[in-house]
């Protein structure tokens, strides 16, 4: 159980005990220190400049304040668990934190945090320090809550870890049979695959599947004489048609470059491409624009219509 970001971290309350509001004040003024929530202030050398994670970071912050303010048992719920474990969102995160608590807290729901009092043993797994729901509770919950993009992101990416199986769903969903929204979660459970290797990617299964199209294989192997090519995101076997979503990760995330640069990875993309072509009667590429608008999305995928 890591915590090493409670470093990042000031509250005022331990500032007061020790006589530091003076220097408190002073640091938010020239900006060292930047508020989170309502007591508790973030060094701003700790904030990410990656434009394409700020919101990750920002509601990431926001989660780990709330944690370090609570006097009491706090674990995080909904999307708030489903942040702390590293799972995707589409579109942003929310403004305000989805929590589970004892009675003996008191408190009410703010405009910070959504409070759900539990009366007996909090169910939670440690997480990056902090207490959330397991996993399948996790996806189930914004199965029941959220839009069904999101959820199936969410439910896709928990599959695609390779720890959790539908029927560990299914067998969860069983023991929530009684809360609001079970007929969508099943509806997710139903879609969701292991196989979506990103956020992305489930976007554009949801928007295809919107569209009327045939669920395409996901994640396929091609070979060519001098042996793999790659693996697809989509492959419709009846019209031989391959579909690729590009995500700007693609082109300029270490995790994807491997070290390459952004003109080195356009070059490999068209020679895989280019080897790919043969194999198929189109490969189609697109984006976040398409997969957010299925219409833009049928446009590119009009042959299989």
């Amino acid at each position: 159980m890591s915590r090493d970001w409670s470093e990042q971290f000031v509250l005022a309350r331990d500032e007061r005990e020790l006589g530091r509001q003076s220097e408190l004040q002073r640091d938010v003024r020239h900006g060292v220190l930047v508020p989170v929530a309502r007591g508790a202030y973030r060094r701003s050398a700790a904030i990410s400049v990656d434009d394409d994670r700020e919101d990750d970071d920002r509601f990431l912050a926001l989660l780990r304040a709330t944690h370090l303010l609570a006097r009491g048992e706090i674990v995080f719920s909904g999307l708030s668990a489903a942040a702390v474990c590293g799972l995707p969102i589409i579109g942003r995160w929310p403004e305000r934190v989805s929590a589970l608590v004892a009675p003996s807290l008191g408190g009410r729901s703010n405009t910070a945090v959504q409070r759900t009092y539990v009366g007996h043993d909090l169910p939670a797994v440690w997480c990056d320090g902090l207490r959330v729901t397991s996993l399948a509770q996790t996806v189930i919950d914004v199965g029941r809550t959220a839009p069904f993009e999101v959820a199936v992101a969410i439910a896709d990416a928990a599959l695609q870890r390779g720890v959790l199986s539908k029927d560990h769903l299914w067998a969860t969903l069983l023991h929530n049979r009684r809360a609001p929204g079970v007929a969508k979660c099943r509806s997710v459970i139903e879609f969701a695959s292991g196989d979506a290797a990103s956020a992305g990617e489930s976007l554009s299964r949801v928007a295809i599947r919107r569209l009327g199209i045939e669920a395409p294989e996901l994640q396929v192997p091609f070979h060519d004489e001098r042996g793999l090519i790659g693996i697809v995101d989509f492959w419709w076997p009846r019209l031989r048609v391959i579909g690729e979503f590009d995500g700007r990760g693609k082109y300029l995330r270490d995790e994807f470059t491997d070290g390459r640069t952004t003109a080195e990875v356009v070059l490999d993309e068209k020679a895989r491409e280019d080897r790919l072509r043969p194999q198929a009667s189109a490969v189609v590429r697109w984006g976040w624009a398409e997969a957010q608008r299925p219409s833009l999305l049928g446009a590119k995928l009009h042959m299989l219509r």
